[in-house]
């Protein structure tokens, strides 16, 4: 369901000084308890002094969450203004559980199938979103490499099915690849495939530029659709973050040509203790949905409260 009402931004009214504060130390992480992933974990860890993976942490990145060795759960309350749509509110919950009594390497997937809820589903890493209920057995997990399998049921209770492959090794000091490969099958839709390649370029301690790109295709659809996007990330502190971000997408029928293009920037900070969140995202971008429409630009600006609650199953 969903509420149209602006009184929500009040919420995430943030003082201008927190913007302009420079960052400050970060304490020493604390040991981690072992678990039953190899050594892939420790690898991810350590990696570049962990700002890319602090990064998509502290942002919430879909695809942490469901390689994370513990369960996650995020409440997210949204509200967001379009100048061409006005103003909407959603309610959104996505998380994963742990079923060690049944398998240490099986999870419960599930995440609200609203994907219009926000103008920043053209940023990636969105895209990597769980189906409405899965689950997810982990086949196989060695230092640079990962495989899934899923059985998920839609919202539209027909059932799907993926395998995926993902790959990731740094290719410099500062620079780490990541590639991964879906082929997925839906009852309603048939076949398709998903194929991601992502960088992250450690600039230093506190900045990361992330390029993500994405390609997916499905038997019912003409064409594949294409998108990429290049963030610039700053962790501003502890507990606060500040990015920026351009973004593309396109289609390949009727001929190449891209739905969409813009800009944005994202500021995240943490309000209360470790589990609360505040988010302003405001970003513009030009639109059309198929080949023939005319161009249309408009500003919008996302607002969200998140609520995140984990737990390690040991």
């Amino acid at each position: 369901m969903k509420i149209y009402a602006p009184g929500l931004t009040l919420l995430f009214l943030l003082p201008p000084a927190l913007w302009a504060e420079e960052p400050q130390p970060l304490p020493e992480p604390a040991p981690q308890d072992n678990v039953w992933l190899d050594s892939s974990h420790e690898y991810v860890v350590g990696k570049a002094d962990n700002i890319a993976v602090w990064m998509d942490n502290f942002f919430g990145v879909n695809r942490v969450d469901e390689e994370a060795p513990y369960s996650t759960l995020r409440l997210r309350v949204e509200q967001e203004w379009d100048e061409m749509e006005g103003w909407e509110t959603g309610l959104k919950l996505r998380g994963k559980v742990h079923l060690p009594k049944l398998n240490k390497r099986l999870s419960l997937l599930f995440a609200d199938d609203d994907e219009k809820t926000g103008q920043d589903d053209l940023l990636l890493e969105r895209q990597n979103s769980p189906d409405d209920v899965a689950l997810q057995y982990t086949a196989r997990e060695k230092k640079h490499y990962r495989v899934d399998f899923k059985v998920g049921l839609r919202s539209s209770l027909h059932p799907k099915t993926s395998a995926r492959y993902r790959y990731e090794h740094p290719l410099s000091d500062s620079i780490i690849g990541r590639f991964s490969q879906e082929a997925l099958y839906r009852t309603d839709d048939g076949f398709g495939s998903r194929t991601r390649l992502e960088f992250d370029k450690i600039l230093d301690e506190n900045k990361v530029l992330q390029w993500y790109n994405r390609v997916e295709w499905e038997e019912e659809e003409s064409g594949v659709s294409m998108n990429t996007g290049l963030a610039f990330n700053r962790r501003l502190g502890e507990h606060r973050a500040l990015g920026y971000f351009i973004a593309i997408s396109g289609k390949t029928d009727p001929e190449a040509f891209s739905t969409a293009y813009g800009f944005g920037m994202r500021y995240r900070q943490n309000i209360y203790k470790e589990w609360l969140f505040a988010e302003v995202q405001p970003n513009y971008f030009w639109r059309r949905a198929e080949f023939e429409d005319s161009r249309e630009g408009a500003a919008a600006i996302l607002f969200r409260l998140e609520a995140v609650f984990t737990r390690d199953w040991d």
